[in-house]
């Protein structure tokens, strides 16, 4: 790799975590449901988890990764509740960001068996590389050692890093509750390791749907573009299932139902097996990318399932 395309990367594999909760847009979507009427949930970024044992409230909290620090100011009882916690739960630990990197970097290398031209077209290899080269200087003679996934998501993060040019990398949500609950001297706990999160990103579809993928997202980047800017206003008015609908519709880039399982489903139902214990031990904050609470599959349905009663927080 060049010196410039590692530079530039550098700053992506610190944002790594933030990003695969996104996968340009594509890993938001499950089965969708209003905030206040049976099973529906939306209408609110922070919900209250009590009952089935508990003796004190949790609060679990959906993330967003284009969103300005200020914006939690917004965000009725967040940095209240998030103050009165016990310990703090998020997706993985962020602390080694360094470490974090080094796994991410090792499990995106494209198998040496495995050409990108076994993957693509001509025309589409051709395509592939205009595009990167326009985007980073530089094309598949240095992305071509990563997979297709790892091109995608690095590719996303730089459209949205033009598409915010004013966004701190350092004020990620997820990112800044680990800090702060690292500062107050409470624990920090992960729902997974890096391993569960890259095998989710980078190994749980075949190479040839992750170029294919990665074409589909090349080709339609201003469609990309749109959505996000959708879905940002969607979360600015705690519009789950607006979200949710709005993922739904996609029939430009589908995600398969095997990516569903894997980016999704199988890590929501993980993660609903150690939330009890966790919860039980010590009141907790729960910070997760905010499509993972929604949906009959989302974290909100499936607490209650559990026997939780989880309400939204809107004072």
């Amino acid at each position: 790799l060049s010196i410039i395309l590692k530079n530039k990367l550098k700053k992506f594999f610190m944002m790594k975590k933030l990003f695969l909760c996104s996968i340009a847009l594509l890993t938001f979507f499950t089965y969708s449901a209003s905030a206040q009427t049976g099973k529906e949930k939306t209408g609110a970024l922070l919900w209250e988890i009590t009952g089935n044992g508990l003796k004190q409230p949790s609060y679990i909290f959906g993330t967003h990764h284009l969103f300005p620090l200020s914006f939690l100011d917004s965000v009725s009882g967040v940095k209240r509740v998030f103050a009165s916690s016990k310990q703090m739960v998020g997706e993985i630990l962020l602390g080694d960001m360094a470490t974090l990197a080094a796994e991410l970097s090792a499990a995106g290398m494209m198998p040496q068996d495995t050409t990108w031209q076994m993957l693509l077209s001509d025309d589409d290899y051709q395509l592939v590389d205009k595009q990167l080269t326009a985007m980073f200087g530089t094309g598949l003679q240095s992305f071509g050692v990563m997979k297709p996934s790892m091109v995608n998501t690095a590719y996303t993060a730089m459209l949205y890093r033009k598409m915010y040019p004013n966004l701190r990398q350092d004020e990620a949500f997820d990112l800044w509750f680990q800090q702060q609950a690292a500062e107050r001297g409470i624990e920090v706990i992960g729902l997974e390791t890096v391993k569960d999160q890259t095998y989710a990103l980078l190994d749980a579809t075949s190479l040839k749907q992750q170029a294919a993928d990665l074409v589909c997202i090349l080709k339609n980047s201003e469609y990309v573009e749109q959505n996000s800017k959708k879905l940002n206003a969607m979360y600015r008015a705690a519009d789950l299932k607006g979200m949710e609908a709005l993922m739904l519709s996609d029939d430009i880039c589908p995600m398969s139902a095997e990516q569903q399982i894997a980016l999704v489903d199988a890590r929501n139902q993980r993660w609903l097996q150690k939330l009890p214990s966790i919860m039980a031990a010590k009141p907790s904050f729960i910070a997760v990318g905010c499509m993972h609470l929604v949906g009959k599959k989302g974290l909100l349905v499936g607490l209650q399932k559990l026997g939780y009663k989880v309400k939204p927080v809107l004072k």
